[in-house]
């Protein structure tokens, strides 16, 4: 694959990859476990060192690449991509979690059920069936290329030495196969077909049975010996039934013409009583791979071609707060361990991993007990991170955890819950339920897949991936949105005529945030929390303020005071809430009792709050709020805390000011450190996933043949990429700035100007014009782009400028109709 020709494409964007670990190596390469960070899936790349292969060697690899991209079947590991960086072939394939067969039946200390064994077989044999459709011999069909995944679903994979055959009584000659599980007429070097793939399998069925290998030998010559001659231990008649004991000697029978083909295998009473329901248990749990290889479809364009990004990563989860001073690392996060989400509760905190499994410890400041929140089942308060066992198979993405409970959500949209029942919170809509102490899974959401889920101190808040809103819970004070403070065991759904994008319970309400940036709110308001009330000072020197407190809302409503900003992100305390805008601006409101607005002093804020100070010119990436406190982190590799530093809740010793134990203006907690990727605060608890990129390069990318019967014996035109390394210093990728353009639908409007139109911002005289990257826009010729793509663009904006305009009418009369009223006010007072 020398002196490839190189060609640029139309038009690229990236996509970044994160290295996990090294999942196994072999003589020309290796499987690495990546992370796609588009939707967080993991994935292998098959690296395939090019440089030492003879030509026949690479036409085998450009053969492992032509059978995966014909084949699409649940039990076949799926193929979604390959690249080419100089010499080493990338080939991006399904990852399965579970191990291998080989490993499982290793391990196994007794024999396996006849229906787990009927599962297994069932599934490796519809494998067989597919790619025999399609004319292909494996011919290294073996446990170690049986892959599992942790909801043992069976994955075939390994193709590099497979041959596709003309037709299905086409002959191959080649010797090729692993020793154990090679035919008679291998052996013999007699010419052989899908028959001897059979064999194989009637190999893998022996030793689901016995746990051992069909023939065995100290010497390859002795091995190939009693291969030829056929004669295998007997299986265990009193555990297995005869209908299953007789299959493995069809397939093992030594004549190729008595074996059965692959379909005819599934005829047997073994499997024609459970086939339906296999099949059907298998579609279900391939669900996401399924969604995953359409979406990998769809993806490939031929004007837009994809580069990946690998980026290399240090990833470290910090906790600090409930008496710990300074930030606490834990070790046990990395690697394939890498923390991906984070959550704190009063006395539980909860890590979710890239590999989709959850961890949770206890950290309770005075000795609180454990009621089984912690998922472990019992009521132990483990001081370390321990993995939920209970949930292993289950690909966990989210986590969140109340007073006294936790919520998880699956990639499958599954929602389980575990701790205490008090008000309801575990959503079982069984009263009499008390404590739950493992992982309960809430039927309600089997039909309605949840995507999003945020847990107060005794309520919860779940978004499904239909954009539904669904709470239940503690009612009290309105803050389930229902319109009453009455309590729910059982998930009840929120009538919404917005889109949802995200939810965010509070202790005592819940914030909603809608497409468009908007927030909605509803439970207590108190301190002015929830951002409702509003203040308008008069226009003369005597200063009126009318003030409006709203001191509860039953159901949700638009915070309107955060109706110009286009808000992206919500966090909300005790007593106090912040939220960021599209450009990265941190707005708080509520209760400033210890500084926890971030403004300099302990005043009341009537209203809403932009914090400026040393936060002037960063942009706000994530923050979060506790008990008096909050943290912030910016783009540019630094974390903040301001507020209240008792119990170590800044993360830092606290000793200055008139109350020593506060911080008025944000304080940076490491000095500079790595990305902030995650953080969650919840009373006096702060945890936060902080990773730093130690160097990243971009591969050529390959789009994926189109799909083909034949077998091309010369490397494809396909391969003709290139590829280019943008190696960077980790100093140099910290201080790369952050973009904050987002996508437009279709349009070419400029995104300062669509982020404008969707916050609905309303210019009057004597405001500031919107600040994009350090410069003020006055006006559309100040803009970085002030063209337009078409006519009918043109007329949509100008009607949009129209209806701008009767908006600032409208306003303009309003602020008149004021003003008259405070002169009449002042006259009657006079």
């Amino acid at each position: 694959m020398s002196g490839l020709t190189v060609s640029a494409p139309e038009s690229t964007q990236e996509s970044s990859y994160i290295p996990i670990r090294v999942l196994g190596k072999g003589a020309f390469g290796e499987a690495v476990l990546y992370r796609k960070t588009e939707d967080n899936s993991l994935v292998v790349w098959k690296e395939i060192n090019l440089a030492p292969l003879t030509e026949k060697e690479r036409r085998d690899a450009q053969n492992e690449i032509d059978i995966l991209s014909m084949l699409n079947h649940p039990n076949v590991v799926m193929y979604y991509n390959h690249f080419l960086d100089v010499e080493t072939l990338l080939i991006e394939m399904e990852y399965a979690n579970g191990g291998t067969m080989y490993h499982k039946i290793a391990n196994e200390k007794e024999l396996l059920d006849e229906t787990a064994v009927i599962w297994y077989f069932y599934q490796l044999v519809s494998a067989v069936i597919h790619i025999h459709e399609y004319g292909i011999l494996h011919r290294d069909i073996k446990t170690l290329n049986i892959f599992l995944t942790k909801t043992h679903l069976i994955k075939l994979g390994d193709f590099g030495i497979s041959k596709m055959l003309d037709s299905n009584s086409a002959m191959a000659q080649s010797y090729v196969g692993t020793p154990y599980y090679m035919s008679p007429e291998l052996i013999r070097g007699d010419q052989y077909d899908q028959k001897s793939d059979i064999w194989a399998c009637g190999c893998v069925l022996y030793e689901l049975l016995t746990l051992k290998k069909t023939f065995d030998a100290t010497n390859p010559l002795r091995l190939a010996a009693e291969i030829v001659s056929g004669d295998f231990d007997d299986v265990d008649k009193d555990f297995y039934s005869p209908a299953i004991i007789s299959i493995v000697h069809l397939l093992l029978d030594k004549d190729p013409s008595k074996r059965p083909n692959a379909e005819e295998i599934l005829a047997y009473p073994p499997f024609t009583g459970s086939g339906s329901e296999i099949e059907k248990k298998v579609s279900s749990l391939n669900t996401v791979v399924t969604r995953r290889k359409s979406a990998a479809i769809a993806s490939v364009s031929d004007s837009v071609t994809v580069l990946p990004v690998v980026k290399a990563k240090s990833t470290e989860v910090y906790y600090w707060g409930g008496g710990k001073l300074t930030p606490q690392k834990l070790d046990i996060f990395r690697e394939g361990k890498a923390a991906l989400e984070v959550s704190a509760g009063l006395s539980q905190l909860a890590v979710v991993t890239v590999e989709k499994e959850l961890y949770t410890w206890a950290h309770s400041h005075g000795g609180a007990p454990m009621v089984g929140q912690l998922g472990h089942g019992d009521t132990s308060s483990y001081r370390s991170p321990k993995k939920v066992t209970a949930l292993e198979g289950q690909h966990v993405v989210q986590a969140s955890c109340g007073d006294e409970f936790t919520v998880c959500i699956t990639e499958e949209g599954d929602l389980y819950t575990f701790g205490s029942n008090y008000y309801g919170c575990l959503g079982c809509g069984d009263e009499s339920t008390e404590t739950v102490i493992s992982p309960l899974l809430v039927d309600f959401f089997s039909s309605r897949p949840a995507e999003l889920v945020s847990c107060g101190d005794a309520h919860v808040v779940v978004l499904t991936k239909n954009f539904e809103v669904f709470t239940w819970g503690c009612g009290e004070y309105g803050r389930l949105g229902l319109g009453s403070e009455d309590d729910h065991f059982s998930p009840q759904k929120v009538k919404m005529r917005h889109v949802i994008r995200s939810v965010r319970a509070t202790p005592d309400g819940t914030f909603l945030l809608t497409r468009r940036g908007r927030v909605l709110a509803c439970g207590s308001n108190e301190y002015n929390k929830l951002g409702f009330n509003n203040a308008a000072a008069g226009l003369r020197k005597r200063q009126v303020k009318i003030s409006y407190d709203i001191p509860i809302k039953l159901n949700f409503s638009v915070v309107k005071p955060l109706s110009r900003h286009h808000i992206v992100s919500v966090a909300a305390g005790q007593n106090h809430s912040a939220v960021l805008d599209l450009y990265g601006y941190l707005i708080t409101f509520g209760c400033n009792k210890y500084r926890q607005l971030g403004m300099s002093d302990y005043k009341k804020k009537n209203g809403v709050c932009v914090v400026g100070g040393v936060l002037t010119g960063h942009h706000c990436v994530q923050v979060s709020c506790g008990d008096g406190f909050t943290v912030v982190a910016t783009a540019d590799s630094q974390v903040y805390s301001f507020g209240c530093g008792d119990d170590g809740r800044l993360g830092m010793e606290v000793r200055d000011g008139p109350r020593s134990n506060c911080i008025a203006f944000p304080r940076a907690i490491f000095g500079a450190l790595h990305h902030v990727s995650d953080i969650s605060s919840k009373h006096w608890h702060t945890i936060i996933i902080a990773e730093k990129i130690l160097h990243q390069k971009t591969i050529g990318y390959t789009a994926p043949k189109p799909e083909t019967n034949e077998y091309a014996d010369e490397v494809d035109s396909a391969f003709y990429t290139t590829s280019y390394d943008n190696e960077m210093s980790s100093a140099m990728v910290e201080a790369t700035p952050v973009s904050i353009n987002r996508p437009l639908d279709e349009s070419s409007v400029p995104p300062w100007l669509q982020a404008e139109l969707d916050a609905e911002f309303i210019p009057i005289h004597g405001t500031a014009a919107p600040v994009v990257n350090n410069k003020d826009y006055t006006s559309v010729s100040e803009s970085p782009s002030s063209g337009v793509s078409s006519q009918s663009e043109i007329d949509s904006l100008r009607m949009r400028i129209e209806e701008l305009e009767s908006e600032n009418r409208k306003l303009k009369e309003l602020v008149d109709s004021q003003t008259t009223r405070i002169k009449q006010l002042e006259e009657h007072d006079s």
